[in-house]
């Protein structure tokens, strides 16, 4: 349960997870602001990261992850974390840290969940191909047919939330045993659908995706689009066995729920069209779009 009442001044965690980055957490951690914890967790880097965080950022408190993946990181971050409100942050240098204070504007205004979106107006993105930015908007749709939310950029990470919401989010546990689903990239579709299941407040804030200053993006357009196609339905269907009954989201917009099922066995080759608004979405066009990507990348 939520409290009533959250301060008005709240304090601040920025949890950053980092992989080899040490050149990028050069730039990117003096712009930080002055807040009350800055965490960053480390993917047990080979670099100097540990050296140039001690270096450049004293104060952070610097965590080992304790299994692979950005999933993973961030939840040891979320778990460090002893803020009033958490951000999530990537150390590549893609995201403005002069952001942060409309993130924090958006919670204190009433919002449980605010998350940035280049889609909105003065938002955008100087890193995004067009294959990423088509792959991106369908995924979107989908997500918002299935759990009737209305995000307009779900696969972007630059989010902010108040620390009390966790316990709804359910993200797997830092010191569970094992590979955990929601310990990859899906991680941050993984929320935003238990965010929407939750009926957490969300607030949209325009933000600009900055390209990556040092290295190579382990983004596969390919393969986390289809890992974030599989967290979606995934997501659906435990919405549906948590509730004992079927959540009319997707099957009062003309899913139906038998379809959904078929699509969480086999989302990739699942055929799922529905029409919303004036709009046709086909997941087996959607794979067909991508399968040129994943022949390059064989």
């Amino acid at each position: 349960m939520l409290p009533d009442t959250r301060p008005e001044l709240p304090t601040i965690t920025i949890v950053v997870p980092a992989r080899n980055e040490a050149a990028n957490l050069e730039i990117v951690l003096p712009q930080l602001p002055d807040v009350h914890q800055v965490v960053v967790v480390d993917g047990h880097s080979t670099d100097a990261t540990a050296e140039v965080v001690a270096r450049v950022r004293p104060d952070a408190d610097f965590v080992q992850q304790t299994r692979k993946g950005k999933g993973n990181a961030l939840a040891c971050g979320f778990e460090a974390a002893t803020g009033d409100v958490v951000v999530m942050f990537d150390a590549d240098g893609s995201a403005d840290a002069a952001e942060i204070d409309a993130f924090v504007a958006a919670l204190r205004d009433g919002a449980d969940f605010a998350k940035g979106s280049r889609v909105l107006t003065t938002g955008g993105s100087e890193d995004i191909t067009p294959l990423r930015d088509a792959g991106n908007r369908a995924l979107t749709m989908v997500t918002n047919l299935l759990f009737r939310s209305r995000y307009t950029d779900l696969c972007y990470g630059y989010n902010a939330f108040w620390r009390d919401v966790l316990p709804s989010l359910s993200i797997p546990a830092a010191r569970a045993n094992g590979a955990q689903w929601g310990d990859g990239f899906e991680i941050e579709t993984m929320i935003n659908c238990r965010v929407a299941s939750a009926g957490l407040s969300v607030t949209e804030v325009p933000s600009v995706e900055l390209p990556r200053i040092h290295g190579e993006s382990n983004l596969n357009t390919f393969r986390d689009g289809v890992r974030v196609l599989r967290t979606i339905f995934s997501e659906r269907l435990h919405r549906r066995r948590a509730a004992g009954a079927i959540v009319p989201a997707a099957d009062s917009m003309g899913v139906s729920a038998d379809v959904v099922d078929e699509a969480v066995a086999n989302p990739v080759h699942a055929h799922v069209e529905v029409e919303h608004e004036g709009q046709v979405i086909d997941l087996r066009a959607f794979e067909e779009q991508m399968r040129p990507v994943r022949s390059e990348s064989a």
